[in-house]
């Protein structure tokens, strides 16, 4: 496998790496002016797996995608970008993926411009990646749940520049908010009040892949869930890798 200059690999050594230093909050997300309009006139699709969480991040990533102009696909015969959002917890979900990306080859081979990326816990794994570098060619790009907020970028990279990129990083984590998100139901709704985890069990994963306990404000998570109910939802669930620790990691 060569790995490139501009490539950015997962490290679960450092992915396991805790420090004191304060979480960073970014309210305000920026998308490139060249990025606005990539997606115009262009489809996307999501496969999910997993947990609530993966898809709250799904509707995020939707969100990102049709606020820069892409649609979701009606079938995938006509589609620019898929993305599959896998999750670690179970060895048959990673034996869906690679199932789901063998049949997407034929796709590929008709139109080269198609963009199949992979992303979630499973983009957090080095031997899953280096898997996906060396036998799935068609995958052009791949990044993890530290990177969602960078899609527009790395699809611009991958459909302008006709690069395969490769940008996950194993990190402690930021909370990002105010990020654009397509919510998939009309009634219920997921809301994040936290992100990671510090337990390390012995049999989890999620530690590595989603980063360092990081708890949202509480002002931010009452402003998402009145925005919600002000928008008629009717059932919001509260998420986190570990909900009992909620706040913990805050000062007040």
């Amino acid at each position: 496998m060569k790995i490139k200059e501009n490539w950015s690999l997962p490290n679960l050594k450092e992915a396991a790496k805790r420090t004191r230093s304060a979480v960073e909050r970014v309210d305000h997300y920026y998308i490139p002016a060249n990025t606005l309009d990539l997606g115009t006139g262009k489809t996307y699709y999501i496969s999910t797996y997993g947990c609530q969480a993966n898809q709250r991040d799904s509707e995020t990533i939707a969100g990102i995608l049709e606020t820069i102009g892409f649609r979701p696909a009606q079938d995938l015969e006509h589609i620019d970008v898929i993305i599959l959002n896998t999750c670690a917890i179970r060895q048959n979900a990673e034996e869906k993926v690679l199932g789901e990306i063998g049949r997407f080859k034929k796709l590929y081979r008709e139109n080269k411009d198609l963009v199949i990326g992979v992303c979630g816990c499973m983009a957090q794994e080095d031997e899953f990646v280096k898997l996906i570098l060396e036998k799935y060619p068609q995958v052009r790009l791949l990044f993890g749940t530290h990177n969602i907020q960078d899609l527009p970028v790395m699809l611009y990279d991958a459909m302008v520049k006709h690069e395969k990129v490769v940008k996950i990083y194993s990190k402690e984590g930021e909370v990002y908010e105010n990020l654009p998100v397509k919510r998939f139901e009309n009634h219920k709704a997921w809301v994040n009040i936290m992100y990671g985890c510090d337990k390390f069990c012995t049999y989890c994963i999620v530690p590595y892949t989603r980063g360092k306990q990081r708890s949202r404000m509480m002002d931010e998570i009452l402003k998402e869930v009145q925005e919600l109910k002000d928008a008629g939802y009717k059932e919001i669930t509260l998420l986190g890798q570990n909900v009992n620790a909620y706040g913990k990691d805050l000062e007040e």
